[in-house]
């Protein structure tokens, strides 16, 4: 993130500079002796004069354009425009004044800038004290020409070593008085001197006297904010409603922006209490974490009042969080959600399973949700799908609002997952919180693992938990086999970088890794341990080894687990990466060699480096014992590189399969002969259900994996897909396709991609047929998935039927009379329906697809449109598209840039219209997103791609020149793009063989 520096002064209500006496000097010394000289003769009188009113006038236009060219005063700031506060002189418009004993000395404020900070060995703030509460009052002014905030905090801080010296965190927030005295004597401790680290977001104070321990003080500060639109912090959004713009005010803190709303200490560990205070507009409501407890008038503004909230409980700055807005609310007992008007029924199904949720995990924790309510509140804008902030849940849109017969059954699961997501976080990150960024993953990786939980527990139908080995294991390998991954427990010294682990590691390994081990522990044990994990650590913060050790007593208690969990666990979180397990056989004396190494796409490890081990759980089944259902380990490689086994029955003709129902994180290969054994029971249609829904799934997907980094010949890979040409459940072909889709990509470009399109349409033709295009009344939500997936890939590949059926509905669509009120089309379908009518046909279809955007109300709708409007093969439209979404004007708000890019560089077409247009229109694009995420994410979706020697030579000069502070993400991106030309350059020819061979056998049959 780009922050501000401070270098004005302000004290009390009138902005004054710290100017240097005016010093008028003669060049030459003047001669007032009697004799006559040339020139023209002035008494000393008249001389000083002259001199005197030559210095007052400098004085006074010095005066008149510091005061009137500048920054609006302190007591303008009320109503101060953005455009003014934006364009003055940033010298003069973030300042930190200085209250001393008397209340009125002014302090030079000395700036730090990243050239002047040699070097920046942390992040952390000093320990000497530690925010015990905080009081904050709050005013928002929520209209066009004002969006800005004034603020109040007083924090009570608690001494922990002697000090002369407060650090703080503070952004873009202009000080207007600083005052700190000893809590139970009221006289003014003096400031000698104000200095701020810009780049680690410090207000440092020296002070007259030290701060003694044991003793308690309190800070008060009094400040003027922007409501920024950046979507982090204290920020404004608006919407539409029957032609009018409205304006809220919101704020989303996590990780480090709670420093943009409030002078605080903006750390994790630093828990205090919080007695919020808001001003709103008499029309408008706040939200705050905790309850109102009373209403009192403004004391100033007479159309504002304020609303003030109980204390809350111990929490980290970070989940704080207030909302002012005009929004309509349901209630359900101490739940209640809120949305605009038009929009607040479509949250009743959030209000159905929100309460459920909290029910089923509070037994499952075993401890009571400790707050006296939940409010959620879903956003017309917000980065991030949703956040935690305890007892005020915020949410995108899409991700709270379910609209029946507009919103699709894959939006309803979308709904209950993100809501079991952010109430299981009211334990895991807000009832214990990682001490430090490092351990986010015990935030993130719970969550994520509790919501499938949660969900499978209050809606046992959806069988969500087989999707959650394609979601949270399939979906994670691909970034974990880079060289560029990171740790699962990573250091953390810059906000940059703890922004940037907010990723698939930290969500979707984090659960994988509690999921492997909740088989390994059985779930009784487990989930004791975590119970004593949050017991110990309730209100407080912890460390991965805090939970280690949580589950280890418990293990023991049980004896079913002898091992010290930390030594098990610190092999998968302490390493980057995950391993490949190979299993080889020998037939003649029936013994088995495990050998693990670590899975990389890429592999430039030279043999001088270590090669990292993990304690590996290996559970299986073979054709003799098809035990599918046991998955505790049966054997273990305990950090050894490889293991030897002689116990395990089998005939030579029995087929071995490792890691039953995929728990553990890993993948396994085979020698060739126990391949062919695999590929001859999944070929046959009477026996390949023998093997494991889960497992089939994680046949296709390791065999096509493995190939892709020459572990495995592409033939014996491909052999493998074509079982599903008889397959169909939905798990095994989701990641069948997954799996092809990546050669689809590769291949896209070259003249056999053809060849490779008939290979998936024979695979598809038979299941394509059965599930039709007939939707039957409360089908489950696996099967409507299945079938979408299915069509949407035999459209993919201009199937006949597919594209009949698909152009016919949009064409009827457009000639309804009302289209926005009359779509027969059903919900599941609009997405492939709407891409094909737009890829088929030209502007008109477009437009007709635009307008109905730019009408649209219900989220879900909207977000189809968003993405389907990059379908279209028009280069013009494609290039209009990205253009708008630049726009402030056009309806497509910042939180869906990154959909607009990823609909555009999704297909051939489009992905070097959005690369080119990235790398012209940089700055642009930088400037108007703001978020360092959010450019990576369109970095890497615009190039992935990319498998060409010399477009990867244009990707590193791009990066080189023009974005190589974006750090770990870009750097990932560059060796995805590396391992697609090295993927090309090895296996394009093997697999157009294959394919050619394939195409002829179907021909002959």
């Amino acid at each position: 993130m780009e922050y501000t520096s401070q270098i004005g002064r302000i004290n009390g209500d009138v902005m004054t500079q710290a100017h240097e006496p005016l010093n008028i000097m003669d060049g030459t010394q003047a001669d007032y002796s009697t004799k006559t000289k040339r020139g023209i003769y002035l008494s000393k009188c008249l001389a000083f004069i002259i001199l005197v009113i030559f210095a007052l006038a400098l004085v006074t236009a010095s005066l008149l354009v510091y005061n009137y060219a500048a920054c609006p005063k302190i007591d303008q700031l009320a109503n101060v425009t953005k455009y003014e506060l934006c364009h003055c002189d940033q010298s003069k418009l973030l300042v930190l004044p200085l209250t001393t004993e008397s209340s009125r000395s002014v302090i030079p404020l000395e700036s730090s800038t990243h050239s002047s900070m040699p070097n920046i060995t942390n992040l952390w703030l000093p320990k000497q004290v530690k925010p015990e509460r905080y009081f904050l009052n709050i005013t928002p002014y929520i209209y066009e020409g004002n969006f800005t905030f004034d603020g109040e905090v007083t924090i009570h801080l608690i001494v922990i070593e002697e000090t002369k010296e407060l650090t703080f965190h503070g952004v873009e927030l202009t000080i207007h008085e600083i005052r700190i005295h000893e809590k139970d004597d009221d006289h003014l401790i003096y400031i000698v001197r104000q200095l701020e680290d810009v780049p680690r977001n410090f207000h440092i104070l020296t002070l007259g006297s030290s701060l003694e321990v044991g003793k308690q003080y309190i800070l008060s500060i009094k400040y003027t904010g922007i409501l920024n639109d950046n979507l982090h912090g204290f920020y404004r959004s608006s919407y539409e409603e029957k032609g009018v713009r409205k304006w809220i005010a919101v704020t989303q803190f996590q990780a480090m922006d709670a420093r943009r709303a409030f002078p605080c200490w903006d750390e994790p560990a630093l828990k205090a209490r919080f007695t919020i205070t808001i001003a709103r507009p008499n029309n408008m409501t706040s939200l705050s974490n905790m309850n109102i407890v009373r209403h009192s008038p403004h004391e100033n503004l007479p159309d504002y009042t304020w609303d003030h909230y109980a204390e809350s409980l111990p929490m980290s700055t970070y989940l704080v969080a207030f909302t002012v807005t005009d929004f309509k609310n349901m209630t359900n007992n101490k739940f209640s959600v809120w949305a605009r008007s038009e929009a607040v029924q479509s949250a009743a199904f959030a209000l159905e399973i929100g309460p459920k949720i909290l029910k089923y995990l509070e037994e499952y924790y075993k401890i009571k949700f400790p707050l006296p309510k939940i409010d959620m509140i879903a956003l017309p804008d917000f980065k991030n799908g949703a956040m935690e902030n305890w007892g005020l849940l915020t949410f995108r849109e899409i991700s709270m609002l379910y609209e029946e017969g507009v919103s699709a059954s894959t939006d309803r699961v979308h709904v209950a997952t993100v809501v079991a997501h952010e109430i299981a976080h009211q334990w895991f990150g807000n009832l214990v919180t990682p001490t430090w960024w490092r351990d986010l993953w015990l935030n993130e990786g719970f969550a994520t693992y509790v919501e499938y939980v949660a969900v499978n527990a209050v809606e046992k139908s959806w069988n969500i938990t087989e999707l959650c080995v394609l979601d949270i294991v399939h979906n994670v390998f691909q970034l974990d086999a880079l060289n560029s991954s990171h740790q699962l427990s990573v250091e953390v010294s810059a906000s940059e970088e703890a922004d940037a682990i907010f990723d698939k590691i930290s969500y979707g390994k984090g659960s994988a890794l509690l999921r492997m081990l909740n088989h390994v522990l059985k779930s009784d044990v487990f989930n004791a341990g975590v119970t004593n994990y949050l017991n110990s650590k309730m209100y407080g913060n912890a460390e991965q080894r805090d939970l280690w050790s949580a589950l280890t007593s418990a293990a023991r208690k049980t004896g079913d687990f002898d091992a010290d969990v930390a030594v098990v666990m610190d092999s998968w979180t302490l390493q980057t990466g995950f391993p490949v397990l190979t299993v080889t056989r020998d037939y003649e004396n029936g013994s088995l060699l495990f050998k693990q190494e670590r899975f990389v796409l890429i592999n430039d490890t030279f043999e001088t480096q270590k090669s990292p081990i993990w304690w590996i759980p290996v559970s299986y089944a073979t054709a003799s014992e098809k035990d599918f259902e046991t998955t505790q380990p049966k054997l273990w490689l305990k950090g050894e590189k490889s293991l030897t086994v002689n116990n395990i029955t089998m005939r030579p003709e029995d087929w071995f399969i490792a890691n039953v129902q995929q728990t553990g994180f890993y993948r396994v290969n085979y020698d060739l002969q126990n391949w062919k054994l695999l590929i001859k029971v999944l070929k046959d249609p009477a026996r390949f259900q023998e093997i494991h829904i889960i497992n089939r799934a994680q046949l296709v997907d390791d065999a096509m994996n493995l190939a892709l980094t020459g572990r495995l010949d592409y033939r014996t890979a491909l052999d493998v897909t074509s079982y599903l040409a008889h397959e169909r459940s939905y798990v095994p072909w989701k990641a069948g396709l997954s799996a092809l889709g990546y050669i689809d990509t590769m291949l896209s470009k070259g003249a056999h991609y053809l060849e490779y399109g008939h290979y998936v349409l024979r695979l598809l033709n038979d299941a394509v047929k059965e599930v039709g295009w007939e939707v039957s009344p409360n089908e489950s939500v696996i099967t409507s998935q299945y079938r979408v997936d299915l069509l949407a890939s035999a459209c993919h590949f201009e199937h006949p039927d597919c594209l009949e059926n698909a152009v016919r509905m949009y064409t009827n669509w457009m000639l309804a009379p009302n289209p926005d009120s009359n779509n027969e089309i059903h919900v599941d379908l609009r997405g492939i329906v709407y891409c094909v009518g737009v890829r088929a046909g030209g502007v008109r279809e477009w437009t007709f697809a635009w307008d109905r955007f730019k009408v649209a109300t219900a989220p879900s709708e909207r977000h189809r449109l968003l993405s389907v409007l990059g379908c279209t093969r028009s280069p013009s439209l494609l290039h209009r598209y990205l253009e708008m979404s630049l726009r402030n004007d056009s309806g497509i708000r910042k939180q869906d840039i990154v959909r607009v890019f990823s609909a555009v560089a999704g297909t051939g077409i489009g992905q070097p219209i959005a690369f080119n247009y990235i790398r012209a229109n940089w700055q642009r694009l930088r400037s108007f997103v703001g978020s360092l995420s959010t450019i990576n994410l369109i970095v890497k979706l615009v190039t992935r791609r990319l498998n060409q020697a010399h477009e990867y030579e244009e990707l590193k000069r791009f990066v080189m020149e023009s974005c190589s502070d974006l750090g770990r993400p870009v750097q990932q991106v560059l060796e995805t793009i590396s391992s697609n030309v090295q993927w090309r350059d090895r296996n394009y020819h093997t697999i157009v063989d294959w394919l050619r061979a394939a195409d002829q056998a179907a021909k002959l049959n």
